[in-house]
C-alpha cells in the first residue's frame, strides 16, 4: 500500500515537472538561470538587479551568447522549475526504496524510472550549457515520457489483467503510438517556434505561428488521424469494461484540440501551451495503463 500511493505521487509529480517546464518554454525563461545547480551563482536566485554578482553581464556574456537581461521572473520560474524537479527525484528515490520490498517486478520498472529521472537531471544542465540546443530539448522531453511509461509500469504490475479481443487491444497500442507521434512532433514544432521568436523578437507575437515551418502544418494535420483513431478505439471498447478510459480519453482529445486551436488562432493564450503538452502526456499515460492493463482474449 505504501508503494502504491508514493508511486502515485511520484506519477503526479512527474506531470507537474512536465507541467512547469512547459511554462519555463512558453514563457521563455529556460535561460533564467545561466548557470547550474546554483542560479547566478546563488543558491537562491536574485530578485532584483542590486543583488547579481558585481559585472554580470561579463560573467555569463558567454553562456547567454552575449543575451544579458536580467529578468526576476523568469529567473524564478525556471528555478521553481529545478526545485519541483529535485522533490520529484527525492520522492520517486523513496518509491524505488519501498518498491523493493515488492519484488523484482515492481522494482525494476521503478529503478528504470528514477535512473532516467537522474539522467534527465545532468541533460537539464547540458540544456543550460547548450543554450537550449534543439536536440537536446527533445531528449529531455523523450527522457521524461520513459520515466512515465516505468512508473505506469511498475504500478500496474501488482495488478490483474482483463481479457479484450485482440483487434481491440490492438487499438489501444495504436493510438498510444499515434499520440507519441504527436508529441514529438509537437517538440519539433516547439523548437522551430523558439528560432522564430529570437528571429522576430517578443514584439511580434500575432506572426509567430504563420512563420513556422512545414512540421507544423504536419503536426496540426495530424490531429485529425488522433481524432479518427480514437473515434475508432471508441467504437471498438464501447461493450468492455474500459468505459472510465473510453470517456475519458476523448474528453481530453477534447481538450487537447481546443488548446491547439487557441494556440493556432488566438496566438497562443498564457499556458496554453503548458497545458496542450501536459494533456498530451496525460493521454499517453492512461494508454500506456490500459496497455499493460489488458491482455488478449
Amino acid at each position: 500500500m505504501a508503494f502504491k500511493k508514493f508511486a502515485t505521487l511520484s506519477l503526479l509529480s512527474i506531470y507537474l515537472l512536465i507541467l512547469a517546464g512547459g511554462i519555463v518554454r512558453s514563457t521563455g525563461s529556460g535561460m533564467g538561470c545561466p548557470d547550474w545547480p546554483k542560479c547566478f551563482g546563488r543558491f537562491i536566485p536574485p530578485t532584483k538587479v542590486e543583488e547579481l554578482p558585481l559585472h554580470y553581464e561579463q560573467i555569463y556574456q558567454d553562456k547567454l551568447h552575449g543575451e544579458v537581461e536580467f529578468n526576476a521572473t523568469k529567473t524564478w520560474i525556471e528555478y521553481i522549475n529545478r526545485l519541483i524537479g529535485a522533490l520529484t527525484g527525492f520522492i520517486v528515490l523513496i518509491t524505488t526504496v519501498l518498491a523493493y520490498r515488492e519484488g523484482r517486478n515492481v522494482f525494476i520498472p521503478t529503478l528504470a524510472g528514477l535512473l532516467l529521472i537522474l539522467a534527465n537531471a545532468v541533460l537539464g544542465k547540458y540544456v543550460v550549457d547548450s543554450f537550449l540546443l534543439p536536440g537536446v530539448v527533445t531528449t529531455h522531453m523523450l527522457l521524461s515520457i520513459g520515466v512515465i511509461y516505468f512508473l505506469v509500469k511498475a504500478i500496474n504490475n501488482q495488478s490483474s489483467s482483463e481479457l479484450i479481443a485482440l483487434k481491440n487491444r490492438q487499438w489501444i497500442g495504436i493510438s498510444l503510438v499515434l499520440v507519441l507521434i504527436q508529441i514529438i512532433l509537437g517538440t519539433q514544432v516547439r523548437e522551430n517556434m523558439d528560432h522564430v521568436i529570437k528571429s522576430l523578437g517578443e514584439g511580434a507575437k500575432n506572426q509567430w505561428i504563420s512563420q513556422l515551418d512545414f512540421v507544423y502544418i504536419i503536426h496540426r494535420t495530424f490531429s485529425w488521424f488522433i481524432v479518427l483513431g480514437h473515434l475508432i478505439l471508441w467504437n471498438k471498447i464501447k461493450y468492455s469494461s474500459l468505459q472510465y478510459y473510453r470517456h475519458g480519453i476523448m474528453f481530453l482529445i477534447g481538450i487537447s484540440f481546443m488548446t491547439g486551436i487557441l494556440m493556432a488562432y488566438f496566438e497562443l493564450p498564457i499556458g496554453s501551451q503548458a497545458v496542450h503538452l501536459l494533456i498530451s502526456l496525460v493521454i499517453m499515460g492512461w494508454h500506456i495503463s490500459s496497455w499493460i492493463q489488458t491482455k488478449n482474449a
